[in-house]
């Protein structure tokens, strides 16, 4: 496999045809992942738009050992192209918010490099976890949210040709499974059971497209709505994962917030309420109480993943923080309550 990176890039652009002969580029590496290097392409307008060049790499850029196959970066390309069906043309529109929402358009693809391109968010984008953490919380983004994932679980719901074409979870397994849940038995052997129940529960509810990386920082927040990236762990599965999974982010940002977290109990009543309404109405034999459970679960195991993880996140410095989201998480994998504003009651009383 041929490495590219923003020094070798522009070489390997022009060996393969993508840029014109005339064409001069300037090319940067985009931060905030560990699994991939990903690159922006910034281009003349005469020649073309800018677009995104990503290789998936073997081992994360993360303190303990973690592997996985790069393979997962034709996985990747897969989930987006049906991503991309669903959406009709990579732009849809939020109901909610009347916000765009969409996903990136595939520009090529080479397979022998686990490499492709892709159409970049507009110019004004922010990613919005950068926005979170500074405490700009907009429900209207929150809604565009619940509508995006929402729209993509529902015309999945039980699409026979999209669980054959997703079949493959080994990604999702080495990416979120081993790294997040089994590794955090490691400091909580007492959770066995509840992990491993939970890892079951995964396979036994498959019954929808999952993103798998459904968070903060994979939306793209610009003018006109927002776009999703990074589909590599996606996989046909739960649902309930990609809810748990986002939330999990909106909690940690308001216990990291303190005295400001009910702007973040906002967004995290906003996104559930119109997913949910989104669920009801594409997926109606959906059972809300049996994935609001499941969602509350795959959250706790999140929240204690990202302190004791092999990924913890980075802007929890304070022990008080973390020791706050362990007793949270313990709870909520030991005792499932039913309901999100229950989730929501249960922080406030460790605060």
């Amino acid at each position: 496999m041929q490495l590219i990176d923003a020094q070798t890039a522009e070489s390997y652009l022009r060996d393969t045809g993508q840029l014109a002969e005339t064409e001069s580029v300037s090319i940067e590496a985009l931060s905030g992942g560990v699994s991939n290097c990903v690159l922006y392409v910034h281009r003349d307008e005469s020649h073309g738009p800018d677009f995104v060049l990503k290789q998936a790499r073997e081992q994360l850029q993360v303190e303990a050992p973690w592997f996985c196959s790069p393979e997962r970066g034709l996985q990747e390309v897969s989930v987006l192209e049906v991503c991309q069906g669903f959406l009709g043309d990579s732009v849809g529109h939020s109901p909610s918010a009347g916000l765009a929402i969409h996903v990136p358009e595939i520009l090529f693809q080479d397979k022998s490099n686990f490499t492709y391109a892709m159409t970049a968010a507009p110019r004004d984008h922010v990613v919005w976890k950068s926005e979170l953490l500074q405490f700009q919380c907009e429900p209207a983004i929150a809604a565009c949210c619940g509508d995006l994932l929402s729209l993509l679980h529902a015309k999945s719901w039980q699409h026979e040709a999209v669980r054959e074409r997703l079949a493959n979870r080994q990604f999702f397994m080495d990416l979120r499974i081993d790294p997040y849940y089994r590794y955090l038995l490691r400091s909580h052997e007492d959770l066995e059971s509840s992990i491993e129940l939970l890892v079951a529960s995964l396979a036994e509810n498959a019954c929808t497209l999952v993103h798998g990386d459904y968070s903060p920082k994979n939306l793209l927040v610009h003018k006109q709505g927002c776009m999703l990236v990074d589909f590599e762990v996606g996989h046909f599965g739960d649902p309930a994962f990609d809810v748990g999974f986002f939330l999990s982010h909106l909690i940690l940002k308001a216990i990291w917030s303190e005295a400001r977290c009910e702007s973040y109990w906002e967004l995290i009543r906003v996104f559930w309420e119109t997913y949910w309404a989104g669920m009801e109405s594409g997926a109606p034999q959906m059972d809300r109480a049996g994935l609001e459970r499941r969602a509350i679960l795959n959250c706790a195991a999140c929240l204690l993943a990202r302190v004791d993880g092999k990924s913890p996140v980075e802007y929890l410095a304070s022990e008080v923080h973390r020791e706050h989201v362990r007793k949270v998480a313990r709870q909520l994998l030991l005792e499932t309550p039913g309901r999100w504003s229950d989730v929501v009651s249960l922080v406030q009383v460790y605060r």
